[in-house]
């Protein structure tokens, strides 16, 4: 009770958030009794434990729903070979520990929040990569080189990058771009047969069926692009991630998990300038543990 006997307004916004809350407790109590059991735990990440140096992307030519199916960049599959010398169980344990881990960080003590979106749950069970580039989004605004993680892996997410250009942010632009360039000369160095194999793979997964449930990428990837536009230059990051989303080549139900970063950032609709050496003390990102610079005078 308030003063006078008055009850105590509750804001609107509390109420859509508990509201919102609360639904999705329940749908995730009706997944995780009627769906999940019928999915095989961490059928994505079954990817990254089998690469095969010879040819990682033998079976991502075959279909794009197929477990066991390769599709990132040749940098990415010299990273996750040698993960195959770890038993399978310690693997699946470092794969939720490192997934968890990412959760925490980006979101702070929101991170019960986004562990609770259904896409999140749901992508933690698969062991797919879309719950790191959400981290890797919300990362971006402070270290540009995490990009590359995006840029390296399902390609046109990478879209989100312009965020710095529309911002004429052009050192973190060149950061970012400059970081996956160098990541990828390194890995043409090593393993040079491996770049024609990935482009040849992602020349034939363009034909491959896809989803007829959303819109095909070159429809959805404009509006991505309108996004970052909007994103950049009104300050509210957490659009950023729904472009991403946006723009994901296939998507479905587990790639959403990026829209995790969503919840994260709402809220901070003020956008720090980029800088590479921040003079004064950062703050907080989400309220939690992921931190980002103090907005500059520059442009």
């Amino acid at each position: 009770m308030g003063h006078g006997g008055r009850r105590k307004r509750i804001p609107p916004r509390q109420i859509a958030t508990d509201a919102v809350f609360l639904v999705a407790v329940v749908f995730d109590a009706w997944m995780v009794v009627a769906l999940l059991p019928d999915l095989l735990p961490l059928a994505d990440a079954v990817s990254w434990w089998v690469v095969d140096l010879e040819d990682p992307y033998r079976l991502a030519r075959l279909s794009m729903l197929g477990s066991g199916a390769f599709r990132y960049a040749p940098p990415i599959a010299l990273v996750m070979t040698p993960l195959h010398l770890i038993p399978w169980t310690l693997y699946a344990a470092l794969v939720l520990l490192v997934q968890l881990a990412a959760i925490r960080w980006m979101a702070g003590r929101r991170w019960p929040l986004v562990v609770l979106c259904p896409p999140v749950l749901l992508n933690l069970h698969a062991g797919n990569i879309d719950t790191l580039l959400g981290a890797a989004v919300v990362a971006g605004f402070r270290w540009p080189a995490a990009w590359a993680l995006l840029l390296l892996t399902k390609v046109t997410p990478g879209v989100g990058v312009l965020w710095f250009a529309f911002r004429r942010e052009w050192r973190a632009l060149a950061v970012a771009l400059a970081t996956t360039a160098l990541i990828a000369l390194a890995s043409y160095v090593v393993a040079p047969h491996l770049w024609p194999l990935w482009i040849d793979a992602l020349l034939t997964m363009t034909q491959l069926p896809q989803s007829s449930l959303v819109p095909p990428l070159v429809a959805r990837l404009p509006v991505a692009l309108l996004i970052v536009w909007v994103a950049a230059r009104t300050d509210r990051r957490w659009l950023l991630p729904v472009a991403c989303f946006l723009a994901v080549p296939n998507p479905w139900a587990v790639t959403a998990a990026i829209l995790g970063a969503s919840v994260a950032l709402f809220g901070e609709e003020r956008a720090p300038r980029w800088r590479a050496s921040p003079s004064r003390a950062p703050r907080q990102l989400g309220g939690g543990s992921a931190r980002l610079p103090e907005e500059s005078s520059g442009p």
